[in-house]
């Protein structure tokens, strides 16, 4: 075990002798952690789930040549960026070729731009839905130490306030106070660490569902070109 029986009972009674500023700090460094691990646990199944799902749907479109039996398997796997993106890029191709059923090659231009700009859109709803909760983590990176700091130097403050106006300031009346003071920087960092490395964990995670996103958008283009301009159009 991390602390023993003794390093619990001080550490409880460290706090419970604190000034009421520290027990504030105390509480709000306390909440903040707890909201940082959920976050981080969240983003741990979503990912999870979208890397699992991701897989599996980029084997039913290499696999398959009809987008159309692609588009119904998209549907199962909604948490995929790349399904999502087929799905938008798929349901605008319909839409251009059902109200366009004589297609001529200037308008293939048209259909394409159209085409890219919808998966765009749906890769940046993608890409902002897996990147809630991040901003949250690195607040916390960045301003739970100094939130500490400040618990501690408002405690060492009172300590030496009280040391003043018991006219002592042995070693036994100042430690105490002292010590129950740097908890709170001890609170800062026990919060602001796991968040950093959550933070720099997803953040990569993210990074490479992006790049996954574009390079999927690339392949997709292409196989619109291949498969419905190439051999000449037939319909979606």
């Amino acid at each position: 075990m991390w602390f023993s029986q003794f390093d619990k009972s001080m550490i409880y009674q460290m706090i419970i002798h604190a000034g009421p500023m520290a027990k504030l700090v105390l509480i709000l460094l306390t909440l903040m952690s707890v909201f940082s691990w959920t976050v981080m646990i969240n983003r741990w199944l979503v990912f999870k789930k979208v890397n699992k799902q991701g897989r599996k749907f980029l084997e039913i479109f290499w696999r398959m040549d009809d987008f159309k039996l692609i588009f119904a398997d998209a549907r199962k796997y909604k948490k995929a960026p790349q399904a999502v993106i087929f799905q938008s890029a798929f349901s605008e191709l319909k839409k251009w070729t059902t109200n366009n059923p004589s297609l001529t090659t200037i308008d293939n231009k048209t259909i394409l731009e159209s085409c890219i700009e919808v998966m765009r859109k749906s890769s940046q709803k993608e890409y902002l839905r897996l990147r809630q909760g991040l901003g949250f983590l690195a607040t916390v990176g960045n301003t739970a130490p100094f939130i500490g700091l400040f618990g501690t130097v408002w405690g060492i403050m009172r300590a030496f306030h009280d040391i003043g106006l018991r006219g002592s300031a042995s070693l036994a009346d100042v430690a105490p106070g002292i010590s129950e003071a740097l908890i709170a920087t001890a609170f800062g960092l026990a919060a602001a660490i796991p968040a950093v490395i959550g933070y720099n964990h997803f953040t990569q995670q993210l990074y490479e569902q992006r790049t996954g996103m574009e390079m999927f958008m690339t392949d997709l283009l292409n196989r619109i070109k291949i498969t419905y301009w190439s051999k000449g159009h037939e319909g979606v």
